[in-house]
């Protein structure tokens, strides 16, 4: 039997990968490994509506994944977790022999592709 450890730990790491779930959030940290960005810029850049890009922010920003700096009005968003940009690296390249196979799934999540 799991001990109660293992089981949060496997709950903490599944919360973890459902934050990089969402093509929105995989997005706003791909443009953020170039560098900080305002809310402004990632909201142009991702070509969604303010008011759910912001949603996506918040969600990165309480569970660790970004943090912020605010500049007189402008508040910029950078990336505060270690070793992700290397984590979406490697799971692009785990994922491209199985790529046709991934965007034709109909068996997770509403259909993103």
């Amino acid at each position: 039997m799991p001990s109660v450890q293992a089981a949060l730990d496997v709950a903490v790491l599944a919360r973890f990968f459902r934050v990089l779930g969402d093509p929105t959030r995989l997005r706003i940290l791909a443009l953020l490994e170039d560098g900080e960005r305002t809310a402004g810029e990632l909201v142009a850049a991702v070509g969604g509506h303010q008011p759910r890009i912001s949603a996506h922010l918040a969600c990165l920003r309480h569970c660790g994944f970004v943090e912020t700096d605010r500049r007189g009005r402008e508040i910029f968003y950078r990336i505060a977790l270690p070793g992700v940009a290397s984590l979406l690296n490697a799971a692009t390249n785990a994922s491209a022999p199985q790529a046709e196979r991934l965007a034709s799934c109909s068996r997770i999540g509403p259909d993103w592709v």
